[in-house]
């Protein structure tokens, strides 16, 4: 067992420091024992300073068994449920009281943790049990719900004043006369974390390095270590737990955390062998990573960490002293620099996919065959380049320059000519159009002549037949004219006749009388 476990406060009493916060804490317990409500507590504070110490005791202090889940635990919403939900309601088995403790919310995240927060507001609106929780970073946007449903209490860093007699209790114990200078030096590089002071005296002593030489080399441990102390603290130290502790604060995820070492392993050791060695190191911890991602078994995790930190912490014989200046990990620099290339890429993809209708992955596994034609065959190319609506930039990514300026010298030509020969037709079709208008414009001109010579020749003839009428209707007349006196003349020489004959006596023959 580590020391840190081992002399872990049992009571409020053995806590150092931190009195007031422990009455706020007595009193809330002992609402909740009373029957008051009481919301649940959020302890917050940097790591070290003793949250999940404080609970613990608290815990022991009133007789409630705990029940935990920290942040090696996975914490999605079924985990919650299972382990959280009954506890929050009953009894546990031993018919004790339960104080259910979940540490470090402020690390759920990610999709093994999904649905972690929303599940542990929905037990908070039911539980019956006391719960406290903690967290490092009050302020992150995951916890804005549970700050509102919680009752906040902020822990500030352990004074060094109060590390000192810790450490001093802990080194007696376990049969080591530290000089007090050695154990303010360790309070100091602590930075106020209690966790962090407890590991530095117990890895020093077993090394038997517990002199001010070596307590000097020590780095300091900030609350909010980089990524360039944590590497310092790996290549600089010989103890394992301090370079295992190295990374626990590190806001920087595992994975990036290796490249980081793989870079600078060359720049801090100069040793062959102890270059061999660290190396070996990493790619074992890389190993243990792999298969934590792809079989999503984080139980591997922890030697994944301990082998790049520890690992190549040890694979030197000796350390190296004087300052080195750490570099930002060049695959960082190369991805930056191959970003445009990759987004360009994942358009061709896309264009390909969307066009033929097939999956970017089949896409990309045809993408070899369309380079060869581009290449090899820069008309055809050009139609495929038409057709896919590939850019400049694309094609130049498929092929090289050259061939892209061929490509779309020939796609311009094309164009070009499809441009002349729209010019051209569509002159062509201005022209018809034009002579169309003529010939019709002549038809309709020779129409209207026709209309009007035919209208002047019908006139003409309606004229001639009105003049003919005339001319008819007055020989008619003429002639009626004539007839009339014809007729009108033997009425007179009758007329005469009769007259004649009325002058003239009748004679009388013998006839007359027979």
């Amino acid at each position: 067992m580590n020391w840190v476990e081992k002399y872990r406060p049992k009571t409020m009493a053995e806590v150092v420091g931190n009195t007031k916060i422990k009455e706020e804490l007595k009193k809330w317990i002992e609402d909740y024992l009373q029957g008051k409500p009481v919301k649940p507590v959020l302890l917050v504070g940097p790591p070290g300073c003793g949250k999940t110490t404080l609970a613990n005791a608290l815990a022991n202090d009133y007789g409630f068994e705990i029940i935990e889940l920290n942040a090696s635990d996975k914490r999605n919403k079924d985990v919650i449920k299972q382990v959280v939900g009954s506890a929050s309601v009953s009894k546990s088995l031993s018919g004790k009281r339960a104080l259910i403790i979940l540490d470090e919310v402020d690390g759920i995240s990610g999709n093994s943790d999904r649905g972690g927060v929303s599940e542990i507001l929905k037990i908070i609106k039911t539980a019956k049990n006391p719960i406290i929780l903690t967290a490092n970073d009050i302020y992150k946007p995951s916890l804005m719900s549970l700050r509102n449903a919680c009752k906040i209490v902020k822990i500030g860093s352990v004074h060094t004043n109060s590390i000192v007699p810790v450490l001093r209790r802990i080194a007696l114990k376990e049969g080591f006369n530290v000089d007090d200078s050695v154990l303010k030096i360790i309070a100091k590089h602590a930075g106020g974390d209690v966790r962090a002071a407890i590991n530095d005296l117990e890895s020093l002593a077993l090394g038997n390095d517990l002199n001010l030489e070596e307590v000097k080399e020590l780095p300091d441990r900030d609350v909010e270590k980089n990524i360039f102390d944590a590497i310092r603290i790996i290549f600089k130290t010989t103890h394992y737990d301090i370079a295992v502790s190295s990374v626990y604060d590190v806001k920087e995820d595992i994975g990036t955390v290796e490249e980081w070492i793989a870079e600078n392993i060359p720049r801090e050791y100069k040793k062959k062998e102890d270059i061999v060695r660290a190396y070996d190191y990493l790619s074992k911890a890389d190993i243990f990573l792999g298969r934590v991602y792809k079989r999503q078994y984080y139980g591997l995790w922890r030697y994944a960490s301990a082998l790049m930190t520890a690992g190549v912490a040890l694979a030197k014989d000796e350390k190296y002293r004087g300052f080195v200046s750490y570099v930002r990990p060049t695959v960082f620099t190369k991805l930056m620099k191959t970003k445009a290339k990759r987004n360009i890429l994942n358009k061709i993809l896309n264009k390909i996919s969307s066009k033929t209708h097939v999956a970017t992955k089949r896409a990309r596994e045809d993408l070899s065959y369309l380079q060869l034609i581009l290449k090899s065959n820069p008309e055809l190319g050009a139609e495929l380049v038409e057709f896919y609506e590939f850019t400049v930039d694309e094609v130049e990514y498929l092929t090289n320059k050259t061939t892209a300026k061929k490509i779309f010298k020939i796609i311009k030509e094309k164009r070009e000519l499809e441009e002349k020969l729209k010019s051209k037709l569509k002159t062509s079709e201005i022209e018809k159009d034009k002579n169309e208008t003529k010939k019709k414009k002549k038809i309709k001109d020779k129409k209207v002549n026709n209309n009007e010579k035919n209208l002047k020749d019908s006139i003409e003839t309606i004229e001639e037949i009105i003049k003919d009428t005339e001319n008819k209707e007055k020989k008619e007349k003429e002639l009626f004219n004539k007839t009339d006196d014809n007729k009108s003349k033997p009425s007179s020489a009758k007329k005469d006749k009769k007259d004649k004959n009325k002058e003239k006596p009748k004679q009388i023959t013998l006839e007359a009388f027979f």
